[in-house]
């Protein structure tokens, strides 16, 4: 009968409930939303770290390792890939060559790494294959020599990156949507090669005001851009007796992830090509990459790997990219900090329209309290009108988040004007947002946590009511 009656209070004062199931609603909404792009973020981020970059597991010898020798290969191949082999808990491996280089064009120079890699089984354990750049050419194929795979950030600061308005792009944007005003600014400038995009930008803030730059600045830059294609470029790396070597390589194709860091740092040749420039008559393996059928058992592989020889060392995804790990780990903390300032916020609230139905109801109460009802089921009753109250929002606050958040996970919410800034640390500017089980259930707990802490004063202040001096007052 006391969770009928509690049912039934909430709705006297109509108005004011609703203006709180209201306010729960949006709290809910608001945290799921909050909530979900998080996690969507980590996800990918660890996605992107696992497929592009450091797969699940790695092996190295401890020396090289330490300071990446080029004769410190791993130790006792033969007896690895004997086990990789054979376990069925691998999905996938390959061996890859990896070394210091210093890549020159006739404009620029930088330092990465140059990975000499399968194509075929590369493509087993990373998704590379598929980050390549639209108009930026082709993944490397085993059967095709003399060709490099480098990144667009790579490309950008060897200038093989260029912007050009040509006579092509001019009858296509006249065709297109863009203003005529616009074209004929453009036009002045055709012809013109821009090595870099913070040049090309510029001229077009001098060209095009600010209006016109937010509207079609992107498709312009987008549209200009041009790869320079089978470029050479000039690799500059220590031979097997430590004696510097050059090798000249033509871009094949320019590739594009998340992590700006990784992308700069990384290019991409046939193991064999590689092994034939540093002087040695079969491939070097520096690094092991492997992919395993579920991310759940990396602690046996581990293990496994571990005893055979104890010159190797060998790495989780978790040791490997320590950011999106932490992440992961830290997610429930991430739940309670949104969610619990949400429900803080919501509490005095409902605190203060739960003190104004005790005010009201003074008399009510102090009648219930003269004819039997004990103390007990005064505190209940007033416990569960708060629960109920805060209850309604929260289910209604969960069902739509949920909607909104299946919605935008399946078009995505663009950050494009902070992709720079997101990328640099790893995470992309597209972020599609998710929510688990776990989270609700979270949710759930900390309604009803909320909701009888909440219930705390006002029921309290009830049962301070004297029922003689109640039924006196009007």
């Amino acid at each position: 009968m006391i969770p009928e009656i509690s049912w039934k209070n909430i709705w006297r004062n109509k108005t004011r409930s609703l203006i709180v199931i209201t306010a729960v609603t949006l709290g809910i909404i608001s945290g799921v939303l909050l909530v979900g792009i998080m996690q969507g973020w980590v996800e990918q981020r660890i996605h992107d770290a696992i497929h592009n970059e450091v797969s699940h597991v790695q092996i190295h010898n401890a020396e090289y390792y330490d300071n990446e020798d080029i004769l410190s290969t791993i130790d006792s191949l033969n007896k690895i890939i004997s086990v990789l082999e054979s376990d069925p808990e691998v999905k996938a491996w390959t061996e890859r060559t990896k070394l210091t280089a210093i890549a020159t064009t006739p404009w620029a120079s930088t330092g990465l790494f140059i990975y000499g890699i399968n194509p075929q089984k590369e493509k087993e354990v990373s998704e590379i294959y598929t980050k390549i750049v639209p108009n930026g050419g082709e993944y490397p194929d085993i059967n095709k020599t003399g060709y490099i795979l480098i990144s667009d950030k790579t490309a950008e600061i060897l200038q093989l990156k260029q912007y050009i308005i040509t006579e092509p792009l001019i009858e296509k944007f006249r065709e297109s949507r863009l203003p005529d005003n616009i074209v004929i600014k453009l036009d002045s400038i055709k012809g013109i090669r821009f090595r870099s995009p913070k040049e090309f930008k510029a001229i077009l803030e001098k060209k095009l005001n600010w209006k016109e730059l937010d509207m079609y600045g992107k498709l312009i830059m987008d549209s200009a851009l041009d790869y320079r294609i089978r470029n050479r470029i000039q690799i500059t790396l220590s031979d097997c007796n430590g004696n510097p070597v050059q090798g000249t390589f033509r871009v094949c194709g320019i590739y594009k992830t998340t992590n700006t860091g990784f992308d700069q740092a990384s290019a991409f040749v046939n193991i064999n090509e590689l092994a034939e420039l540093y002087g040695s008559d079969t491939p070097l393996v520096h690094e092991i990459a492997i992919m395993l059928h579920n991310a759940e058992n990396i602690d046996n592989v581990k293990n496994k790997l571990s005893t055979v020889t104890d010159k190797n060392i060998v790495h989780t995804w978790k040791e490997l990219a320590p950011d999106a790990a932490m992440m992961n780990d830290f997610m429930y903390m991430y739940y309670f900090i949104f969610i619990g300032i949400i429900m803080l916020a919501l509490a005095f609230g409902i605190i203060n329209t739960m003190l104004m139905a005790i005010l009201e109801r003074t008399k009510e109460l102090g009648m219930l309290m003269a004819i039997g009802m004990n103390r007990k089921r005064i505190f209940s009753m007033i416990m569960l009108e708060t629960i109920f109250l805060t209850s309604a929002g929260a289910v209604a606050g969960m069902l739509a988040g949920w909607v909104l958040v299946s919605m935008l996970g399946k078009t995505g919410i663009h950050f494009s004007s902070w992709g720079e800034g997101f990328e640099a640390i790893g995470y992309s500017a597209n972020v599609y947002p998710v929510v688990t089980f776990d989270f609700f259930i979270f949710v759930i707990a900390m309604v009803v946590f909320t909701a009888v802490l909440s219930s705390i004063w006002p029921a309290r202040k009830a049962l301070k009511l004297n029922p003689v001096e109640t039924l006196r007052t009007e």
